[in-house]
């Protein structure tokens, strides 16, 4: 199974990196919460500049391979 998903991976790396972002949101929103009892919605913002540069990176791999 870990192979199918490697092999997915490599086809839509898009899709893998936005996924990786929600699952990690999601823990890190719970945790925050579970704690301190506190929504930092700054965290979103973080999350989605590592994000946008994730896809950059992805698309510079995808260009250099073609």
């Amino acid at each position: 199974m870990f192979n199918r998903y490697k092999k997915n991976i490599k086809k839509h790396p898009n899709i893998h990196i936005i996924l990786v972002m929600i699952f990690t949101s999601f823990i890190g929103i719970s945790v925050e919460y579970i704690i301190n009892k506190n929504f930092i919605g700054e965290g979103l913002y973080t999350a989605l500049a590592l994000t946008v540069v994730e896809f950059l990176r992805v698309r510079k791999i995808n260009k250099t391979k073609e």
